[in-house]
């Protein structure tokens, strides 16, 4: 699982193993939508192409570049509730 704080929220981006390759990305306990890959979930919140109205129209945002500005998890240290 991979996290991002924002002025917004806290994006997350977690493996689905009920999927075969799919990544879920959220923010806080809110689904967005199904990916390939980590990084291309990374890209739609560094384009501002979520589905997350507030953050995909704010101006000025802090922005993750990519996947290695996102925090890691193992999943032992993530809160199942997300």
């Amino acid at each position: 699982m991979w996290i991002c704080e924002t002025e917004k929220g806290v994006f997350w981006i977690r493996f689905v193993p009920q999927g075969r390759g799919v990544f879920v990305l959220g923010i806080e306990g809110l689904e967005l939508g199904s990916y390939l890959s980590p990084e291309a979930a990374a890209d739609d919140v560094y384009l501002q192409e979520t589905g997350f109205p507030a953050w995909d129209s704010a101006t000025g945002a802090r922005k993750p570049a990519d996947i290695s500005d996102w925090k890691r998890l193992d999943c032992a240290d993530w809160d199942c509730r997300i």
